[in-house]
């Protein structure tokens, strides 16, 4: 299985162009943009397309490895997104991510058009499948289905929290990042289980493979995942 786990922040530059404001600084552009939303809404949710990609993790896992890559794209969005589209390209599989997946297709079809990118891999088929569609389960939060189900859910970020972060978080929203797209795909395995569409045999040696590669990790996210999961 391959996975997907996307962390965003409100884009500055699109709300300069969007609300004229190209003489005043992110922080202050970032305050009206919040500010129109609350009053528009109720909220302070950003749409997709007024958002921009700050980190994304790929995990890859089957019954004989795990591996789990970062892309830090806070520093550089653009080499980041074309990291990652090589990547998804490599495997040549269809990555999953919990939900969002129209979202996240509009996400990354406004950072493809601002940055001149071509996505085909992750744009492909209408962009990544969804977890919580296929399995019937709607909008249950990740963290909240996580909890239920045991894992280490408090390891990552809420997607407002996201909002809050700059540069000097870095490794804090990689890292939770990565934390969370590794509970998205022992929860994808659980959910399989649970469905009859993968069997007994091959999630239990995922979950093996999980288990000795999470004992060879020294990262303090790791070393909490592996702290609070029962494998």
């Amino acid at each position: 299985m391959l996975i997907l786990d996307f962390k965003t922040l409100p884009d500055a530059a699109a709300g300069k162009r969007l609300l004229a404001l190209e003489r005043f600084g992110d922080a202050e552009t970032l305050l009206a943009m919040r500010t129109l939303r609350v009053a528009a809404q109720g909220d302070a949710a950003m749409p997709p397309h007024l958002c921009r990609v700050a980190a994304v993790s790929l995990v890859q896992l089957d019954e004989q490895a795990l591996r789990v890559r970062r892309f830090d794209a806070l520093a550089d969005e653009a080499e980041a997104l074309r990291a990652l589209e090589a990547a998804v390209a490599e495997t040549g599989e269809t990555p999953w991510l919990w939900q969002g997946t129209p979202a996240l297709r509009t996400l990354l079809l406004a950072r493809a058009l601002a940055h001149g990118l071509a996505l085909p891999a992750l744009l492909a088929q209408g962009g990544p499948r969804c977890i919580s569609t296929e399995h019937g389960l709607g909008r249950v939060p990740l963290h909240e289905i996580a909890a239920v189900h045991g894992l280490p859910h408090r390891l990552g970020f809420q997607s407002d929290e996201t909002e809050a972060l700059d540069g000097l978080a870095r490794e804090r929203l990689c890292a939770g990042s990565e934390a969370d797209g590794l509970m998205t795909a022992l929860l994808h395995l659980a959910l399989g289980r649970a469905s009859g569409v993968i069997g007994a045999d091959e999630a239990a040696a995922c979950r093996r493979c999980v288990a000795g590669w999470l004992a060879t990790q020294t990262a303090p996210h790791w070393r909490q995942f592996q702290h609070h999961w029962a494998a």
